[in-house]
């Protein structure tokens, strides 16, 4: 586990795969429900992780991460179709699941208030940034110059290969994160996730330059195909 000091009234753990129950592709922590994982070991995975937060199960708001824009308020016991939570409730920890795609939080000291955004490729390319920055302007009042924010371990331009449609899309649009080695294309999604955050005025960028394919202790679907999902959480204190 990672804890993330951000500010004295946000709480932010960044789980990696060990410490948990899981076994064989999933080792250790995995908390994903969704990648074929015993249900039972990953209830007891999601209990430790919650425990670090000095949280239960109950408290945890996952999503069915659908590599969308949709934000969502988190409400407790809901596990919405949407890539980015919201929420002002002290109560709550937002999660954001990941296997090489950005836990991207933010947070406004000023009407505390947290966002827990899931930024993989297709949600970067969608502007998901934007869209949550919005909905807690709207929700919250939230005022752009007061939003911070935490950029989480990823897969990087180093691993990001891509290719065809994914690689002419990227041409088009974000052709300065782009990087050519030996006449294949690599892609810089955090340098994308953080140009969107300069641009919504976000000033305070906090950033973790850990790959998730590069270091083995980070579950990652770029490197290994079958495999567990580490967590990216957030709590107002």
């Amino acid at each position: 586990m990672k804890e993330v000091f951000l500010d004295k009234s946000f709480q932010v753990i960044v789980s990696d795969k060990t410490g948990g129950v899981s076994t064989g592709v999933y080792e250790s922590l995995n908390l994903g429900l969704h990648v074929g994982d015993n249900l039972s070991h990953v209830q007891k995975n999601r209990e430790i992780f919650a425990s670090y937060f000095g949280a239960n199960t109950k408290d945890l708001c996952f999503m069915e991460q659908v590599h969308g824009v949709l934000v969502v308020n988190a409400k407790r016991g809901e596990t919405p179709k949407a890539d980015a939570l919201i929420t002002n409730k002290r109560d709550l920890v937002l999660c954001v699941m990941s296997a090489d795609c950005m836990g991207v939080i933010l947070y406004d000291n000023d009407k505390k208030a947290v966002a827990a955004i899931h930024a993989g490729r297709k949600g970067a390319f969608a502007n998901i940034v934007t869209n949550t920055i919005l909905a807690m302007e709207r929700e919250f009042g939230s005022k752009r110059e007061n939003i911070h924010s935490f950029i989480g371990a990823g897969i990087k331009s180093c691993c990001y290969e891509i290719k065809d449609e994914v690689l002419k899309e990227a041409q088009k649009s974000f052709s300065w994160a782009l990087h050519e080695r030996w006449g294949r294309w690599f892609l810089n999604l955090p340098s994308i996730i953080k140009s969107q955050l300069i641009t919504n005025g976000v000033k305070k960028i906090i950033y973790d330059d850990t790959c998730t394919c590069c270091d083995k202790n980070y579950f990652s679907y770029r490197r290994d195909g079958v495999c567990g999902r580490f967590a990216t959480g957030v709590k107002i204190l």
